[in-house]
């Protein structure tokens, strides 16, 4: 724990090293040129196979509450037929209605897809396919399955389809025109008018198949409302713009087109439904009163045969013409009586109270007038929202109960109203018995008469002010227009809006430098071994004496088998290193070892003995690694007797050297391995043979055990005036390295050196974004490598 704590507080310190950071990632060039022609591979069939989508807008003008009334409107308000106020956020919502929405899909052709199928992908067609299919009936299988329509040539196609569910298969050829009766409906194939026969007459034309889909109406209302969008661009503008994305422009223009104008007509439709009600209610009372006026007109003509009367006298008209006038009363409040009761009757039966209009007909009392119009308002609402949303939705429930309560307000106020009128009714009955009183001074005659000219003229006046409300209302309904206009048609953007080639371009070559960035960083988190030198700095503090690269050879002894290699440079490196970390003084014992095996420390040994002897010096190697002797091989020499034969007594020295084909370097293989090794380094023949060793050759070499996995190395560490410690690229752990800082931070390690190891080129193995120095191979094969190659020799 103490260790790992060093470790991290050494990381810590180190400042961040750019250079370093990016060579780490460069080494790996030939995975980000993977990576990168993958990714634009990806990119271009993406862009190729994926179908083009174009945005289709259109914007319309929304008169909403703020508008000011001009035109149209503002004359429907003069005759006060009716004034329903607009919200745009409601309009919105009847625009992306079912209802509407039902309506434009009818109006186009999307119930029926065409697909020209190609080698590889499909592509809709639209209105362009050659062929047009009309459907008398299709049943659940037609909508759910594909049709396969290829055409043979001017006259007939071959249609086939698999119904998935059954497994039945249908393949037939038939002509244009005939009706076919099949399992999943009846259908017509008929050409349309842009059939070129000379191309599919021509055997060499490829664009003659094609896949039909069937949608029905159901389904084309739910996906054209997800696609749909309305917007409304600013908070303070009653412009709407509706917009939709489509791979063919064409249909997104056809369906945003139909769908404003379907709006627009049901915009109208909805203001007309208030006049055509007024009007029907004015209509009934003019038919009956015109059937009265000519029954009364009738009488008045045979009374006045029979009797011989012409007219009545002057002073019959004037008292005649004050029975009008409270005639005319009495008429007006009966009328308005009988609308309250149809208007009773009409909110009891739970009707619209939005289809009326109680101003026409003369009730304007303004407390009346202000509910009938709440409630008008609220119906209103409650259908918009209605139109896109459930029953049992919060603002509905909640629009219900304003309108209940409303309703109860306007039925406590229609009674008032009614009892007004029928006191009102009464005054002017009582002054009519006043006015009666004085015609009965009138002779019988004429009385009679009066009483007959007084009926017609009380109808007369009421059928022609029944009159003018029918030719106001149907001045309404004449001059009833949207308020609602277009002010942009439906248009599609000239580009595509996806896919984006520089944006698929972009993505794949920032993603192909991404990937493998985040998989290497992940692979080097997760790496624990010794990459470079700059680790070793990090995790001890030991010196490092040198660096050898990385060798194919089958061979240990590189140095004496090939001289001028780069190895061999590395070692004579060392071997000058190793004055300098002596003081400038000979040193006579080298020990050399590392924290476990296969990292090298056997092949140092060799190498440096080697290099070393080249250099004139009498040189001896000990195979001290009892456990595990190696050098024997490279060396062609027996392991018979050595170092254990010596240390037990068996073999004198003589006996346990042996000469090298090296010139100046002698081998002391381990011999038997012996069951206690650790016991014989200890004993005083080690001392012994080591003093005698330091007089006869001028620098002793021992290849020792691994100090990370026995004490062997610890135990023969007091001969060694200077130990090189062997660090291998990619092998040996962070951990062990830390170990033996620790062991040389308390001591225990003296004169150490760290040899970093079969280090490949292009690695950093500084830190700083070069290799070991000299590259790696060997100088009679550097010369054999192109440019290119020593360039992009890859790890």
């Amino acid at each position: 724990m103490q260790e790992n704590t060093s470790l991290n507080n050494l990381e810590e310190e180190e400042d961040f090293n750019l250079k370093g950071f990016l060579f780490s990632y460069l080494r790996y060039w030939y995975i980000y040129i993977l990576a990168l022609m993958i990714g634009f591979s990806c990119a271009y069939f993406y862009n190729w196979y994926v179908k083009p989508i174009y945005n289709v807008s259109t914007k319309i003008l929304i008169k909403d509450d703020k508008n000011t009334s001009v035109g149209t409107q503002e004359l429907l308000k003069d005759l006060d037929v009716y004034n329903v106020s607009k919200n745009i956020e409601n309009e919105i919502e009847i625009l992306r209605s079912r209802k509407i929405l039902k309506k434009a899909l009818e109006q186009i052709e999307v119930d029926v897809l065409y697909y020209l199928v190609g080698n590889v992908k499909k592509s809709q067609v639209y209105t362009g396919s050659p062929f047009k299919i009309n459907s008398d009936s299709l049943n659940f299988y037609g909508y759910t399955n594909f049709l396969f329509v290829k055409i043979i040539n001017e006259n007939r196609f071959e249609l086939n389809y698999t119904i998935e569910q059954t497994g039945d298969s249908y393949a037939k050829e038939h002509l244009f025109g005939e009706k076919i009766q099949l399992p999943i409906g009846r259908l017509t194939v008929n050409k349309r008018k842009h059939f070129d026969a000379d191309l599919f007459n021509n055997d060499s034309y490829d664009k003659k198949n094609y896949r039909v889909k069937f949608n029905s109406i159901t389904d084309n209302v739910e996906f054209y409302l997800a696609k749909l969008r309305v917007e409304q661009p600013s908070s303070n503008s009653s412009v709407v713009v509706l917009r939709i994305d489509d791979e063919i422009p064409q249909r997104g223009v056809d369906f945003l087109n139909a769908l404003v104008q379907v709006y627009l007509e049901n915009d109208t439709q909805e203001k007309n439904k208030i006049a055509s009600s007024t009007a029907n209610f004015i209509g009934n009372q003019l038919e009956t009163i015109s059937s009265e006026l000519k029954q009364i007109e009738t009488e008045r003509q045979d009374f006045k045969i029979e009797k011989g009367i012409a007219d009545v006298s002057s002073e019959s008209k004037m008292i005649l013409e004050n029975v009008k006038t409270k005639d005319q009363e009495r008429s007006n409040f009966k009328l308005q009586i009988s609308f309250i009761a149809y208007l009773q009757d009409y909110i009891n039966e739970d009707k619209k109270i939005a289809d009326i209009a109680p101003s026409s007909l003369g009730i304007d009392d303004p407390l009346f007038l202000k509910l009938i119009n709440q409630i008008t308002e609220l119906e209103v609402e409650k259908q918009k929202l209605g139109a896109n949303t459930k029953a049992n939705n919060p603002s509905i429930k909640s629009i219900d109960q304003q309108i209940l309560y409303t309703r109860t307000k306007l039925i406590k106020n229609i009674e008032s109203i009614k009892g007004g009128l029928v006191a009102s009714l009464k005054e002017v009955e009582r002054a009519l018995l006043v006015l009666e009183g004085e015609l009965r001074s009138i002779p019988k005659t004429e009385r009679e008469l009066v009483g007959i000219e007084r009926e017609y003229r009380v109808k007369e006046s009421l059928y022609l002010y029944l009159l003018q409300k029918e030719a106001e209302t149907s001045l309404a309904l004449a001059a009833s227009v949207s308020d609602n206009r277009i002010i942009e048609e439906a248009r599609s953007t000239s580009y595509p809006i996806r896919p984006l080639p520089k944006k698929s371009y972009s993505l794949a070559l920032l993603l192909s430098l991404l990937v493998p960035t985040g998989l290497i960083f992940i692979r080097e988190q997760f790496n624990d071994t010794v990459r470079d030198k700059k680790t070793i700095e990090k995790l001890t503090k030991i010196p490092v004496l040198g660096i050898v690269g990385f060798s194919k050879e089958t061979s240990a002894l590189v140095v004496s088998e090939k001289p001028k290699s780069l190895i061999a440079e590395s070692f004579r490196s060392i071997r000058t290193n190793l004055k300098y970390f002596g003081s400038g003084k000979e040193q006579k014992v080298i020990l050399i070892t590392s924290s476990i095996g296969s990292e090298g420390k056997t092949y140092t040994a060799m190498n440096l003995s080697s290099i070393i002897a080249a250099s004139g010096k009498k040189t001896i190697l000990l195979g001290l690694d009892l456990r595990k002797p190696k050098i024997v091989g490279d060396f062609n020499i027996s392991n018979d007797k050595g170092i254990s034969s010596y240390l037990i007594g068996v073999e004198p020295l003589e006996n346990i050297i042996q000469k090298t084909e090296v010139e100046n370097l002698d081998v002391i293989p381990s011999g038997p391995i012996p069951p206690n090794p650790s016991e014989l380094i200890m004993t005083e023949k080690m001392d012994e043979l080591m003093d005698i060793l330091k007089e006869k050759y001028d620098t002793v070499i021992i290849d020792s055990p691994p100090i990370g996995l026995v004490t062997d190395a610890l135990l023969l560490n007091k001969y060694a005036e200077s130990l090189v410690f062997v660090v291998r690229q990619n092998v040996t752990k962070k951990d062990h390295l830390s170990n033996i800082g620790q062991l040389y931070k308390e001591g225990k390690l003296k004169n150490a050196t760290v040899l970093f190891n079969a280090v490949k080129a292009g690695v950093v193995a500084y830190g700083y974004g070069y290799g070991y120095g000299y590259g790696y191979g060997y100088y009679e094969e550097d010369g054999e490598k192109s440019f290119l190659k020593r360039i992009f020799k890859r790890s």
